[in-house]
């Protein structure tokens, strides 16, 4: 005869066992969380674009080239600001051997001068004289010819992010990842939308894109992708405050090629791009921008993997310090975080001080790996 006593006597758990199940528990509670990839410059670099560094060079030396000065204002403009700020003369120095500022340096004088309400020598702001918001005509130009210069770098290429979305869909792991990108490009936009099962959700409403919330079909993928700095297949009108998806091309060029297209088809007001330059001054007072911002942090929080591509945590780059910085530190769990951004011939320097960049941020407990993006791109699953 079994006793009370004999029948409620269970074999228990020692404590060493208790703390590997404990661990176990929790290790799986992570790995079950999302994964959220970081697409820095490098990333797109890896697939032809230009990084800033070369844009100027490579623009004029296109100019060059193709004898094309047909929008003959634009390209004289860009002349004289290049001539009179940096002492270059673009149209006829020989362009391998100046040394260009960089795009961050080139924007970032305009900038600062419209912050501070300043001018320079022929370059004002607004006023009755002949030069009236010149400022404001050469930074849209800056801003213009990044585009046509990754347009024309980038257009046709069905490469890296291709790969990289496909091997995540063969493995099913799509619906678990969460896309954020600083790149103007539309890499990853057209590698996303290329996938019939994803409905590509910006974090904002577009007038002709509504949010993907909104689907009836089910059987739909929601992928979450927010670039922060804007991009080059967004156009706002100022006037109507409504933001338009020009389908994973870099439409922002149409403001160039076809004037027609610039104009707001509900009040006819010129469209402006949504785009953030990498620069120190950075103005992030459109209302979409600041929507995408806190849906970035909302969905961050949430992940268990942050993973860095082609990123080199540079010091401009305030805005997503203060970002990351909030994701890590407002949660209750360790957040696991990846580096991926090495390349052929880059100097040991550079990969000690990017290092010393991530480290004195984000804490010493980093996985900095020797990979390259095309490594990650072909097997995820290894770094996953």
């Amino acid at each position: 005869m079994v006793t009370d006593k004999q029948h409620n006597h269970r074999p228990s758990l020692g404590g060493h066992s208790l703390c590997i199940l404990s661990l176990i528990t929790e290790r799986i509670k992570f790995c079950m969380r999302k994964t959220a990839i970081f697409l820095g410059g490098g990333a797109s670099a890896a697939e032809g674009a230009p990084v800033q560094s070369m844009l100027f060079k490579k623009y004029f030396k296109a100019l060059k080239a193709e004898n094309n000065y047909s929008d003959f204002q634009r390209v004289s403009e860009l002349s004289a600001y290049f001539k009179q700020m940096f002492f270059i003369d673009v149209l006829h120095d020989d362009l391998d051997d100046i040394n260009f500022p960089t795009f961050e340096e080139a924007i970032s004088l305009l900038d600062l001068a419209v912050r501070k309400r300043q001018s320079f020598k022929d370059f004002d702001l607004e006023n009755l004289a002949k030069s009236c918001n010149r400022i404001g005509f050469i930074r849209q130009y800056l801003v213009l010819l990044m585009a046509e210069v990754l347009e024309d770098k980038t257009s046709a290429v069905k490469g890296l992010h291709q790969v990289l979305i496909e091997r995540l869909g063969e493995l099913g792991w799509l619906s678990d990842m969460v896309f954020l990108s600083t790149n103007y490009d539309v890499l990853i936009d057209r590698a996303l939308a290329s996938r019939d099962e994803i409905a590509l959700d910006y974090g904002v409403d577009f007038t002709n894109y509504p949010s993907p919330a909104c689907l009836t079909d089910k059987d739909k993928i929601i992928v979450k992708l927010y670039k922060v700095h804007g991009s080059l297949n967004w156009s706002y009108c100022p006037t109507c405050n409504m933001l338009k998806l020009i389908k994973y091309q870099q439409g922002i060029l149409k403001l160039l090629t076809d004037p027609s297209q610039a104009l707001c088809s509900n009040c006819q007001s010129v469209k402006t791009p949504v785009i953030v330059p990498p620069t120190f001054f950075k103005d992030m007072s459109n209302s979409y921008l600041n929507i995408v911002w806190h849906k970035t942090e909302t969905s961050l929080k949430d992940i268990g993997h942050l993973i860095f591509c082609g990123y080199s945590f540079p010091d401009a780059d305030m805005h997503i310090k203060y970002l990351i910085k909030r994701i890590q530190t407002n949660r209750t769990d360790s957040l696991r975080i990846t580096v991926i951004n090495n390349y052929p011939g880059k100097k040991t320097e550079k990969i000690i001080e990017e290092k010393k960049r991530y480290s004195r941020f984000l804490g010493t407990n980093i996985c900095f790996t020797n990979d390259t993006f095309e490594n990650f791109c072909s097997c995820p699953e290894k770094f996953l």
